[in-house]
């Protein structure tokens, strides 16, 4: 269910966290939703306003941290931690949203597998 660390090849095998999809069975493909997130332009061309809803999102999470960081100054030295720990938390689901959402693209058409190929963001995973 979590995201793997793995080698994308399009990126000259740097290490970035993925999505593992099975296509066909014996064929695993692996999605760099790392990538998807970092640029979340890439995602407008499977939903609208993929862009904004992410940003969004990710301005929320950093939002609640800022929070918990005032409230640190203004109640209690420890609430900077729950608001540090949602943040986190938030980051990496929007994380893996993002590598759903172009996993059920690459499903749904095959255009939509090669265009995701040709951005750099999947690609065929050997043993």
């Amino acid at each position: 269910m979590f995201l793997k660390c793995a080698a994308n090849p399009h990126r000259a095998g740097r290490m970035t966290r993925a999505l593992f999809m099975e296509h066909v069975p014996g064929q695993r493909f692996a999605i760099d939703a790392e990538e998807l997130h970092k640029r979340p332009e890439l995602l407008n061309a499977f939903g609208r306003n993929m862009y904004v809803r992410f940003r969004v999102l990710d301005a929320f999470a950093y939002l609640i941290c800022l929070i918990g960081v005032l409230a640190t100054f203004a109640v209690v030295w420890w609430a900077f931690i729950p608001g540090l720990a949602i943040c986190v938390l938030m980051l990496g689901a929007n994380r893996k949203s993002a590598g759903e959402i172009a996993r059920k693209a690459a499903t749904r058409s095959v255009d939509d597998f090669r265009a995701l190929h040709e951005m750099g963001c999947l690609w065929l995973v050997y043993a």
